[in-house]
Parts: C-alpha cells; sequence; structure tokens
C-alpha cells in the first residue's frame, strides 16, 4: 500500500512540475517546445519554473513573432552573407599561391567583364 501511495505522490508531483509545459500544450502555443524545455531544463529552480508558467500563459501576438522571425530571418542571413564574403576572400587571395597560371586568366577575364560594363 505504501508503494501505491509513493507511487501516487511521485506522479502528482510530476504533473505539478509539468504544469507549464501541459498549459502551453493546451493553448496550442507555437512556442510550446520552447516552454516545455524551459520548463525541463530551469524548473527545477523556483524561478525557471514560474518564468515558464507565464510565458506559457501569456498571450501571443502574431506582430512580435512576426517581428521575432524577421530579424531572426535577418541575423541568419547576415551570417550566411559574411561566410560567403570570408570563404570568396580566403579563396581569392589563395588562388596566386595555389595555381600561378590562373592568373593571367582571371585577369583577362575581369578585364573583359569591365569592357562590358563600360559598353
Amino acid at each position: 500500500m505504501l508503494k501505491l501511495i509513493e507511487g501516487a505522490m511521485v506522479l502528482g508531483a510530476l504533473m505539478l512540475y509539468l504544469v507549464p509545459a501541459m498549459i502551453a500544450d493546451a493553448r496550442e502555443r507555437e512556442d510550446a517546445f520552447a516552454v516545455t524545455m524551459v520548463n525541463i531544463l530551469l524548473g527545477w529552480t523556483v524561478i525557471g519554473w514560474f518564468a515558464a508558467l507565464v510565458w506559457a500563459r501569456h498571450p501571443v501576438s502574431d506582430r512580435r513573432l512576426k517581428h521575432f522571425a524577421r530579424r531572426a530571418q535577418r541575423a541568419v542571413a547576415r551570417v550566411t552573407i559574411d561566410a560567403i564574403v570570408a570563404r570568396a576572400e580566403s579563396r581569392g587571395s589563395a588562388i596566386p599561391t595555389f595555381n600561378p597560371r590562373l592568373v593571367p586568366m582571371v585577369a583577362r577575364i575581369a578585364a573583359s567583364s569591365m569592357r562590358r560594363q563600360r559598353d
């Protein structure tokens, strides 16, 4: 009988611990997984549990989500462009050292593209 009571207490404590995740799922929030992760990883601190609870109960505004998505897209684009530029710069400086025969060819291509732009 004691094992049954003990099991019920553990199950009750687990359900109480996961209340913010259940609320986020019941409200069909798009970020329910993030709320659940905060709840699981930081819920053992009382502040983390209350933060997850407030986050789960807070209404979602479409404007804030769109703004967040736009900022995230811009950040990803900025990182991608920086990586492309860095790779191009590293390749550009490596061309003369790896294959010196390509330098005149690259110069001719650049000169012909400059002539086309002027015309």
